[in-house]
């Protein structure tokens, strides 16, 4: 996330709730529609740009389902650059592997980490 005030937002753990998330979002969009994107610092690729958006406002959104419902293990994870028809089979993992990245964090066990994202399988900033 490029937008350095989007990213205080949502780096703020103790504040962030869905209320905060939906600013950011509102922001972006509002930036979006007036062509203020590089202007306030969001990301500029069209399509990049809102893939980038909505993975930081899930991983939020994570964050936030964890901190609520401390009892279940809630996390996000990427299951890597995968040859799929969606990425016009350019990616570096087969469908099994980014398949395996996933499942793998479904199965932590009981009482594992909650509110992390997971890049593949390693634990990754937001």
């Amino acid at each position: 996330m490029t937008c350095k005030w989007a990213k205080e937002v949502l780096s703020d753990v103790e504040k962030l709730s869905e209320e905060r998330v939906e600013l950011v979002l509102n922001k972006y969009l509002e930036d979006f529609r007036d062509g203020a994107l590089k202007t306030n610092g969001w990301p500029t690729y069209i399509g990049p740009s809102t893939y980038i958006v909505s993975k930081a406002a899930m991983n939020a959104y994570t964050r936030i389902l964890a901190k609520n419902y401390p009892t279940f293990c809630i996390n996000c994870v990427h299951p890597g650059f995968v040859k799929t028809d969606i990425t016009g089979s350019t990616g570096f993992n087969t469908p099994a592997q980014g398949a395996e990245n996933v499942v793998r964090v479904a199965l932590l066990p009981i009482g594992a980490s909650s509110g992390l994202f997971y890049n593949c399988q390693q634990v990754s900033s937001f």
